[in-house]
């Protein structure tokens, strides 16, 4: 748009204000929903869950990007259609960049990054959200349980 100069709407800036003012007490409840996954896993060999801090950072804590041990893209995908089909959301928010058409048509191939293709195939994102109870959480660990054991034994 000529003439636009990309600021802020007034209206944006005060949901913002709004934001950073709950950012803790919002960090603590994304936090304690890690924990729960991270606890609600630690019994599952099959289970890869995320480093999330360390001495030197701290996640932010918005996407809990579980990644399932040796397992195909194919695979990944029939558990998370398992697991949408008992009533939990869940998708895949890691995608290499050689996957993006734009990257493609420069010349990129995801076959010359197997890392980076690994980590996407192998990746659930599970829901993270303020309003997240403890009884929804039990559920979604469960499910995603159930639907693993399903898929790979």
């Amino acid at each position: 748009m000529p003439g636009y100069k990309y600021n802020m709407p007034d209206i944006l800036a005060s949901i913002g204000l709004v934001e950073i003012e709950r950012y803790s007490e919002v960090l603590e409840k994304r936090k304690s929903i890690f924990n729960a996954y991270t606890k609600g896993f630690e019994n599952c060999s099959w289970a890869h869950t995320p480093l999330y801090i360390t001495d030197q950072k701290e996640s932010s804590y918005h996407i809990y990007a579980l990644r399932i041990r040796n397992i195909t893209e194919q695979k990944r995908d029939e558990i998370m259609k398992k697991i949408v089909k008992k009533g939990v959301s869940v998708n895949v928010h890691f995608q290499p960049i050689p996957l993006f058409s734009f990257y493609k048509q420069l010349g990129y191939n995801i076959l010359d990054y197997p890392n980076s293709f690994k980590n996407y195939a192998a990746e659930i994102s599970l829901p993270v959200y303020y309003d997240l109870t403890g009884i929804q959480l039990e559920h979604v660990i469960e499910m995603v349980k159930e639907s693993v054991e399903e898929v790979i034994g």
